[in-house]
C-alpha cells in the first residue's frame, strides 16, 4: 500500500464510524494530506504526522500484520491504522 492509497482510503471512510480490532469506535479524517483519528470515547482528533504514517506503512508492507502490537514504537495510532486498513 502506498501513502496515497492510504490517504484515498481515509477519504473514502471520512466521517464514518469505524472500529479497532478491540471494538473501540473512531472516525478518520484527512488534514493537510495527513490522516487523523478521532476516538469516540474522547472526541479529540489525534495524528502522529505524515512521517509516522509512512513508517507504519513501511512496516505494514514488510510484515502485513493486522495486529496493532506489531507496530509499537512506530506509531501510537497503530490500532486506528489497522482498523482502517481492515475496511479496505
Amino acid at each position: 500500500m502506498t501513502y496515497q492509497e492510504l490517504i484515498a482510503l481515509a477519504r473514502r471512510f471520512e466521517g464514518q464510524t469505524l472500529e479497532t480490532v478491540t471494538g473501540k469506535q473512531f472516525t478518520v479524517g484527512v488534514y493537510l494530506d495527513c490522516p487523523f483519528f478521532t476516538p469516540a470515547s474522547s472526541g479529540r482528533g489525534q495524528s502522529d504526522g505524515r512521517k509516522d504514517a509512512e513508517r507504519f506503512l513501511e512496516r505494514y508492507n514488510q510484515i502485513g500484520s493486522l495486529r496493532p502490537g506489531d507496530y509499537s514504537g512506530v506509531t501510537r495510532n497503530a490500532s486506528y491504522y489497522v482498523g482502517l486498513i481492515q475496511r479496505a
